[in-house]
Order: C-alpha cells, then structure tokens, then sequence
C-alpha cells in the first residue's frame, strides 16, 4: 500500500501520572497478555518482542508472525512502537507515537497516532474500510485494556 496510508490517532486521558502511564504503554509483557489474537510471545529483548498473533478479517483467518520494537524512549514523556508483521504472501507495518503529558490535576494526556505504512499481499487486497473498522475495534479494546492495566475506569 504506497499511497493512501492508513493513519489512526487521537488523545487519551488518565487519572494516573505521566510516569505509570509511560510504563504501561512501554510494557511489552503487558502488552503480550493484553493482545487477544495472540497466540504465542516471546522476548528477544528489553526493547523487542516477537509473536505470532490470528487477526481474522471477515471470512480470511491466517497467521502472522509479528515483530514488535519500542524505540526513541523518552520516558515518561514519548516512545514509539514499531510492528512489523508477516505471513504467509503478506506483510504489514505499522508505527505509532506516544506522546504523554501532565494534566494540572496530576493525570496524563497521551496523545497517539498510527500509520500503516506497508500493506503487501492478500492483506492489500481487503477493502481499506474493513481494514479500518478492524483496526478500530483493536484500538478500543487497547485502551480498555490499558485503563484496566492502570486501575481506572473505562472511558
């Protein structure tokens, strides 16, 4: 997919502070027990996990062997999260920056977005709007997970 990228984003607000917010959304055994297709995760190091997850789209099920990277750490202010994922004749990746802020009442505003920057393969071929109300449907379920993670109620 080289033009029309997908992108996702928007602003989150926590009761926690900026601090535990940073350490949860960078925790990638966190992350690992919160992905639901997940079906196997693994370690490689403090920055990288592998995993093969069982996204389903519609009537298409397949595996995809994922490489997750945090990188530029600024904690507890901003991180970037890398996926890189492939499977059988598809790929996809996938980058997303955290930024975190103070709020006067010593909650956080987490401001994010994503861009699905490569799409190759019988993954390219799903319509963008199933592709995105898939997505969708991920990201809610995240920062209902996070906000479980951190003790708060949903949003």
């Amino acid at each position: 997919m080289a033009a029309g990228n997908l992108e996702f984003g928007g602003e989150e607000l926590f009761c926690a502070a900026p601090d535990r917010v940073f350490a949860v959304v960078t925790d990638l055994d966190g992350l690992a027990r919160n992905v639901h297709d997940l079906t196997l995760a693994k370690r490689i190091d403090a920055h990288t996990l592998e995993c093969t997850a069982r996204p389903g789209f519609g009537f298409m099920r397949g595996t995809l062997k994922l490489v997750i990277q945090l990188a530029n750490l600024n904690p507890p202010e901003s991180a970037t999260l890398s996926i890189d994922g492939r499977g059988i004749g598809q790929s996809l990746r996938v980058t997303s920056n955290l930024t975190i802020s103070p709020l006067r009442d010593g909650g956080s505003r987490l401001l994010w977005n994503a861009v699905v920057t490569d799409l190759k393969g019988l993954i390219a071929t799903i319509s963008p709007a199933l592709i995105r109300a898939a997505a969708d449907q991920v990201i809610r379920t995240a920062w209902k997970d996070l906000r479980k993670e951190l003790g708060e109620p949903e949003a």
